[in-house]
């Protein structure tokens, strides 16, 4: 599954996507992670996306966030990105079982990305743990998956 927030980074690797398997058709749904947050044109431009260029898109929201109308403002931004951004990647992930998902983040944005591997393994609860990871020696990717494991790439 490839996650698509929509933004800057997410729109190139889809395009990239595109282009990797024209003529044919991107042959792995779209996963957003929808807070509820997004302008409404952004969600415009994604349904247009999905429509012109005959993607699978899934849209996952938290519910438990949704019910208890969690917001940036109401419970702070912590709380609000660990409910209605982590926790909700996690059951997205966890309902559709991929064996990997990729993003668009970039190692330049934050300290913690720069220590993101190309691999970069999950625990079964999709924790992420940088002294953990397999080692890329020589520009070999160590691409095996053990039982229970995901990977984002």
């Amino acid at each position: 599954v490839m996650l698509y927030s929509i933004g800057k980074d997410s729109s190139v690797l889809l395009h990239l996507a595109r282009k990797a398997f024209y003529p044919g058709r991107v042959p792995f749904p779209l996963l957003h992670v929808d807070t509820g947050w997004k302008f409404r044109e952004m969600i415009a431009f994604r349904d247009e996306m999905v429509e012109k260029y005959d993607l699978d898109l899934v849209v996952h929201t938290n519910p438990r966030g949704a019910a208890e109308n969690v917001t940036p403002f109401t419970h702070g931004s912590a709380l609000y990105t660990d409910i209605m951004k982590t926790e909700a990647l996690r059951q997205a992930l966890d309902a559709g079982q991929y064996d990997a998902a990729f993003g668009g983040a970039r190692r330049d944005e934050e300290a913690s990305r720069a220590k993101e591997r190309i691999y970069s393994f999950r625990t079964p609860d999709h924790r992420w743990d940088p002294r953990n990871q397999r080692p890329e020696l020589w520009n070999i990717y160590n691409g095996m998956v053990r039982k229970g494991e995901s990977v984002r790439a």
